[in-house]
């Protein structure tokens, strides 16, 4: 009998989205505790999108120019990513302008390049924005909380008992992503 998918019969717009972690860009991408990426400054969010009728508010053609450029230099750099909720130090060169504004399009940018699942507060625990007044790129480390030494342990434990790793984090109370993280660190 031949298994048929919903992607296999619906119509493109119609197919049911893939879960942000699923997605062929970033699951591809090895597990890191701490990833670093660099990429020019980024357009105001005053100036990512146009509203046009009849469709919407769409892509201005200067944020699709940039996005593609930050996501092909952050795909240069070969990079990790993170595997469960992180925090985030976004390290902007020197501008005028309000730095929110310049967040959302660096965080769109790591979504993209597969390096977060996503840019939500279920993968985004906490995220700080500095002035680095001797750059002229911008620089984003994504760190994942710290595991206490005994979870460390207890992890590679059950790991090597052959439990799952949703077994694993619902034992311990912790995030999949942070048990595949500890599982990535120690090669298993």
């Amino acid at each position: 009998m031949i298994a048929l998918r919903a992607s296999d019969v619906l119509p493109k717009g119609k197919r049911p989205r893939l879960k942000p972690e699923d997605r062929p860009i970033y699951a591809q991408r090895r597990i890191m505790p701490s990833v670093e990426i660099r990429f020019p400054l980024p357009p105001s969010t005053n100036s990512l999108f146009a509203n046009v009728v009849g469709r919407g508010r769409v892509k201005t053609t200067k944020y699709r120019a940039w996005r593609q450029q930050a996501v092909l230099l952050i795909d240069v750099q070969r990079p990790g990513r993170m595997a469960g909720p992180c925090d985030v130090v976004i390290y902007l060169p020197p501008f005028s302008g309000d730095l929110d504004n310049r967040v959302k399009p660096c965080l769109d940018a790591a979504v993209e390049a597969g390096v977060l699942a996503d840019d939500g507060q279920r993968y985004v625990r906490r995220k700080t924005v500095e002035i680095d007044c001797a750059a002229t790129d911008v620089r984003m480390v994504f760190t994942m909380p710290s595991i206490e030494e005994q979870d460390r342990a207890e992890i590679e434990v059950r790991a090597r008992e052959r439990q799952s790793v949703a077994h694993i984090a619902a034992a311990l109370g912790l995030d999949e992503g942070h048990v595949r993280t500890v599982l990535a660190e120690v090669g298993q």
